[in-house]
């Protein structure tokens, strides 16, 4: 059985999908008023002990290494869509499926 997860980046920081532990099988963009404010990415895992990178963008920070048992799992991604479609409430948010 296969565990998903979903990772982020924003203006602010960048999640590095980059990893042969990782597999991208979609990401979607949310925007708020017009302006993109964040790109969700559902990732298959392949390697459950693999570290998630997070880069600051815009505030400079050292890199974070974060180990993968951290993040919520998911065992479907249907699971996690159902979550980044309920930021999708009303006419001032949008979410648009990009991968």
């Amino acid at each position: 059985m296969s565990e998903y997860i979903m990772v982020s980046t924003t203006e602010r920081y960048k999640t590095v999908t980059e990893n042969p532990d990782l597999e991208v099988v979609s990401a979607y963009e949310y925007y708020f008023f017009g302006k993109k404010k964040t790109t969700f990415s559902i990732c298959k895992i392949k390697n459950p002990v693999t570290r998630i990178v997070i880069q600051g963008v815009s505030e400079v920070f050292p890199d974070n290494s974060i180990p993968l048992k951290v993040f919520p799992k998911f065992e479907t991604t249907a699971e996690i869509e159902k979550e980044i479609y309920e930021l999708d409430q009303d006419g001032d948010s949008k979410i648009v499926k990009v991968h």
